[in-house]
């Protein structure tokens, strides 16, 4: 390690600077949005999932939150009972189950988050198309760039549990 910072590292605030400054908000806001829905963060991360991601198999869900199967079975017991998630008949494999979050969920996760960016995102549509472009174009390259660090990892990593869906 030399001893620099990441900004003298990347030749000053860089944009890869600003996006690495994200990622440790996901976790204050999950602490500031949990007591507001009620739940705890393990079910909030499900939920996150299953709203933003696919319908997922209970051992899949439990890989990544980086728990127990007899945990994710818990988990998604008490969603379950609160009309959160629902188990359907996986349709490829008559013996498994997917779960899905409930249309409610999803709305109630989204709401949640949906504050944190309206201001971004209305300065964003306020820009000429090609600007537009260039920012979406930068944030799924961001994006795909994470991804593909996560699928590089060794499996049960902290990072690889908390996968994309």
């Amino acid at each position: 390690m030399t001893g620099r910072t990441f900004d003298q590292t990347c030749g000053g605030r860089s944009a890869a600077r600003l996006s690495q400054e994200v990622l440790p908000f996901n976790d204050s806001l999950t602490h500031s949005i949990c007591p507001e829905l009620q739940i705890n963060e393990t079910d909030f991360n499900a939920l996150q999932h299953l709203a933003f991601g696919k319908a997922l198999a209970p051992s899949d869900l439990a890989a990544k939150l980086g728990i127990t199967s007899a945990a994710s079975t818990a988990l998604i017991d008490r969603l379950s009972a609160r009309g959160q998630v629902v188990r359907k008949p996986n349709p490829t494999d008559r013996c498994s189950v997917l779960i899905h979050a409930g249309p409610e969920t999803v709305e109630l996760v989204v709401a949640a988050v949906r504050p944190l960016f309206m201001d971004s995102n209305e300065r964003l549509n306020n820009t000429a198309p090609e600007e537009q472009q260039a920012v979406m174009a930068f944030r799924e390259d961001v994006l795909q760039s994470i991804h593909a660090g996560i699928d590089s990892l060794p499996p049960n990593t902290p990072a690889k549990r908390g996968a994309r869906s």
